[in-house]
């Protein structure tokens, strides 16, 4: 047995004890690629061990996060990096295996707990309580012992006073149950008293009359999840040593993606500014000429060729700008602008190309108006892309929305942190054909295109990239073929200095 990575408190560093078959489950979770089959997992392992689920929630409250009142609900967000939650990094493994005596203490608590939680279910059933908060409360009703059990038990410290407050005032209420009758807390406070030696089902008041307690059933699954809870499998030791390397692993990709993208950058820089030189002279030279040819040509089809001519060696020219701007695009010129009135802006200017191709084009922003801090024009050309790139997607008809939200709110995919009163997001969705998988992996770099070879370059959606990552920005997208997709830029309210 071992300790899950330590809860960092006012009082210090606390550790609270992982059962072998617990690691177990979280390494099936830990090597699960499917978001969902993955929180599924967790939750299976949260809902028979109460002590991680105490250690989920203290970790969510540290975050920010929740409350979490189910442990669905703490399933997915430990699903949602799991890495960066189960780390040990910088712990000291030798002190990570308690006493023989310790475990056999927190084995009892933790069976009691599991007792208590299933039974306070049973009670759910009869009294029309929520069942998944009737076990979650059930699980974590002696959560202040086990903070206990961590501190050692010391007169001048309070183990309530280090838990999370929703939770402080759940206990509060299972020892007050009279006052919630019907409720989830009404049938933890039952169930407590049922788990008591020699406790009968039909000398307590408020006991449903068609409810069936078996004590000595009851007492012969307590036994079985303790044994179980003690069961030695040396699997904490290999959750520890699966997570660090899983660790290492992402971080090796995180470097070797980075490293990759700066070399990409500055490849291309070396190319645009080459092409600039050695292509647009030619180019110019091209349209100078074609433009006198033009201005003295009385023949049409010839002054149609000649303007064809033209005009192709302008697009031309207009490639290789856009290619040196996403290469070495001009310095950020910071200032205060009003994103509510840019967009607005940006929609009326769009407005009668989508009107052309039969679109609904909507814009969707808070009441208030939101100010960041960015170089206007560049932004405004961000977005426009990414409207655009909408807009080419349906061809005809459909509904593309531009929707402005300011933090705190939350995100429609659950694998997302919720907006901080410090971030906007401007969100571009539209019903087109979605977007492939493997279209996906290249979205956003520059030459490639999902349309046909001839229709540009594909520079659209990478010069919106480049621009959000100036303004320390990220921006997603969510798809799938056949849905629609949507773009999504988080930018920072204040920049970085």
């Amino acid at each position: 047995m071992r300790l899950l990575p330590k809860l960092v408190t006012p009082i210090g560093a606390l550790g609270l004890p992982l059962s072998d078959h617990t690691a177990g489950q979280l390494m099936k979770a830990l090597l699960c690629d499917d978001l969902s089959h993955r929180s599924e997992l967790i939750n299976h392992a949260l809902a028979d061990d109460p002590v991680l689920a105490l250690w989920a929630a203290c970790l969510a409250e540290q975050a920010n996060c929740g409350p979490f009142n189910k442990t669905s609900q703490l399933a997915d967000w430990l699903a949602d990096d799991p890495l960066s939650k189960l780390s040990w990094q910088g712990e000291d493994d030798r002190a990570s295996a308690p006493p023989g005596e310790i475990r056999e203490l927190w084995a009892d608590r933790a069976a009691g707990s599991l007792g208590v939680a299933r039974l306070a279910v049973q009670l759910a059933g009869a009294f029309q309580a929520d069942p998944e908060r009737a076990y979650l409360s059930g699980l974590l009703h002696a959560a202040p012992q086990w903070m206990a059990f961590a501190i050692g038990y010391s007169d001048n410290l309070d183990p309530a006073k280090i838990l999370p407050a929703w939770l402080n005032c759940e206990l509060a209420s299972i020892r007050n149950e009279t006052a919630h009758s019907n409720s989830h807390v009404r049938c933890v406070a039952l169930a407590l008293k049922l788990s008591e030696p020699n406790a009968d089902a039909g000398n307590l008041s408020g006991m449903p009359s068609d409810f069936l307690f078996d004590a000595a059933a009851h007492r012969a699954q307590v036994a079985c999840l303790r044994e179980l809870w003690l069961t030695a499998s040396g699997a904490g030791e290999a959750l520890q040593t699966l997570a660090d390397r899983l660790s290492r692993l992402a971080m090796l990709e995180r470097d070797f993606a980075r490293i990759l993208e700066t070399e990409k950058l500055e490849s291309l820089k070396e190319l645009a500014y080459g092409a600039g030189h050695e292509i647009n002279n030619p180019l110019a030279n091209i349209s100078a000429r074609a433009q006198t040819l033009l201005h003295d040509e009385r023949d049409p089809e010839r002054r149609r060729k000649l303007a064809a001519i033209n005009t192709q060696a302008f697009r031309a020219h207009e490639m290789i700008a856009d290619m040196m701007l996403f290469a070495r695009p001009p310095r950020a010129k910071f200032e205060q602008v009003d994103l509510s009135e840019l967009l607005h802006r940006l929609v009326e200017e769009l407005s009668p190309r989508a009107y052309d191709q039969n679109t609904q084009l909507t814009f969707e922003a808070p009441e208030a108006h939101v100010v960041v801090s960015a170089d206007k024009t560049q932004l405004a050309v961000a977005v426009r892309a990414l409207c655009s790139n909408a807009l080419e997607a349906l061809v005809t008809g459909g509904h593309v929305e531009l929707a402005l939200r300011s933090g705190p709110t939350a995100q429609t995919s659950p694998a997302k942190s919720p907006l901080s009163d410090e971030t906007v997001q401007i969100a571009v969705s539209d019903s087109g054909p979605g977007i492939s998988p493997e279209t996906r992996r290249h979205i956003f770099d520059p030459f490639y295109s999902g349309r046909e070879a001839g229709r540009g370059l594909g520079f659209g959606l990478s010069k919106c990239w480049r621009i959000v990552e100036m303004h320390a920005g990220t921006i997603d997208v969510e798809s799938r073929a056949g849905c629609g997709a949507v773009f999504t830029i988080t930018l920072p309210v204040h920049q970085p200095r």
